[in-house]
């Protein structure tokens, strides 16, 4: 295998594939590291998260009532819904709860899970950091769950005049802040996605606090290097003649 020679077609195969460690790509992730390390404390900064001195907008005893059930409903689009899933997918094994994620427009999805489940043992967590995602919203009115004053549903949204922040106040729903400066994408350590992991009846903290030491640690290889190194091998072996890359 290692004798073999790849042969590339243009300067972008030869930039993401090249079995030498990028230097370049270590430079930058370097700055980006620099970057946290610098500006991570600061409250106002997307990368707060990942602060030891972050503080999550709920209390603990406050969502004690909420681990009772057993089947959990996440309904969200985007970072507001998928680092809840990686988790759960990836330590499904540890964990005792089901949960169900809600993160596109599936007419066949809802009426299964409508007619297999009683809602009123479900709880319900509706995910959107501007209150306005158009799926988001379409999800919850097809799941017919909003009702006011309703004890099995959680939202999680900024506090602003977005609908379902001013449906929250309005139906007097359990309201969780979702700050203003975390986005999506970078929301998995904040309520967004700690919130459920929660709720599947993990330790938060030890979540946060090895997730922290992990990306920290820069002896840890770029992602990057190790995808392209698999994939140049994928190709090898399977003698792929084209390899397209999002």
């Amino acid at each position: 295998m290692k004798n073999k020679k790849i042969i590339y077609k243009n300067f972008i195969q030869k930039d993401h594939l090249n079995l030498k460690l990028n230097k370049n790509l270590q430079i930058k992730y370097n700055k980006i590291l620099s970057y946290i390390n610098k500006y991570q404390d600061n409250e106002k900064d997307v990368f707060h998260t990942l602060s030891r001195k972050f503080k999550i907008n709920f209390q603990i005893k406050d969502l004690k009532k909420f681990k009772r059930y057993k089947r959990f409903v996440l309904i969200g689009m985007g970072g507001s819904i998928l680092g809840s899933e990686a988790i759960y997918e990836f330590l499904k094994s540890k964990i005792r709860k089901n949960f169900h994620f809600f993160d596109n427009l599936d007419e066949e999805k809802l009426d299964i899970f409508r007619k297999s489940h009683k809602f009123n043992k479900t709880l319900f967590i509706v995910i959107s950091k501007s209150g306005e995602t158009l799926e988001t919203l379409s999800n919850l009115v097809a799941l017919k769950i909003l009702k006011k004053n309703s004890k099995n549903l959680i939202v999680v949204t900024e506090k602003n005049n977005g609908y379902l922040h001013s449906l929250s106040k309005k139906m007097k729903f359990y309201f969780i802040e979702h700050r203003s400066y975390v986005s999506g994408r970078y929301s998995v350590l904040s309520e967004v996605g700690i919130l459920p992991t929660y709720l599947m009846g993990l330790q938060i903290n030890n979540l946060r606090k090895n997730l922290l030491v992990h990306l920290k640690n820069k002896k840890n290889k770029l992602f990057l290097k190790n995808s392209s190194i698999k994939l140049a091998n994928i190709v090898l072996r399977k003698k792929i003649k084209s390899l397209i890359l999002f």
